[in-house]
């Protein structure tokens, strides 16, 4: 049995929007707490119980596959995390990590459709940036510069920092590339970080 702000699921029921959003936010924090701990299965338990016997919403199928894709279940996630776009296209995080693991499965136009709705979600977002950068390396893999041009542009817009990406192997692999690598020098040269350029070399 498990016990939320003295509650046991057995008991729990959810009646005013703020009294659900504070038990959800709960939940969610426990299990982010047990994630941090190694206990993915203890987080995933508590989740889908609270779930299959109190309430889901999309935040909790959003935090099932975020526990489900670090346990290595792949296709558990993407089913989580289509569920929470489902019921809140809105939550830009499930969108972007929807995107991410699409992208890793290597299919890059569901990728672009995913990270595309993530970027339209988070224009005020703290880290609004990252589904425009994730964009343009998309662009990159194809080979496509004026697509990699517009979306790292729209990515600085929003505060991406090209200290970011020093020195990673996948922006070296841009750089050696001519037509992505006059993109990378020129706005890198504009927004003043071109000490970063060396590190791409």
């Amino acid at each position: 049995m498990i016990w939320l702000l003295g509650v046991s699921l057995a008991q729990a029921e959810l009646p005013p929007p703020d009294y659900r959003d504070a038990v959800l936010g709960s939940v969610e924090a426990q299990a982010d707490a047990m994630i941090q701990a190694g206990d993915l299965a203890g987080a995933l338990n508590l989740v889908q119980e609270f779930r299959s016997e109190v309430a889901s919403d999309a935040r909790l199928a959003y935090e099932e596959g975020l526990i489900r894709r670090l346990q290595g279940d792949l296709a558990g996630a993407e089913q989580c995390y289509r569920e929470a776009v489902q019921q809140d296209p809105k939550l830009f995080y499930a969108w972007y990590d929807l995107g991410e693991l699409l992208l890793q499965n290597g299919d890059l136009d569901g990728a672009e459709e995913a990270l595309t709705q993530a970027f339209e979600q988070s224009a005020h977002h703290p880290q609004g940036w990252v589904a425009p950068m994730r964009l343009a390396e998309l662009a990159a893999q194809r080979g496509d510069a004026a697509a990699f041009d517009s979306w790292l542009k729209e990515a600085v817009r929003r505060g991406f920092r090209f200290a970011t990406i020093a020195g990673t192997p996948a922006w070296m692999g841009y750089f050696s590339d001519p037509a992505l690598r006059e993109v990378i020098e020129r706005l890198a040269t504009v927004y003043g970080e071109e000490s970063v350029l060396e590190t791409l070399q």
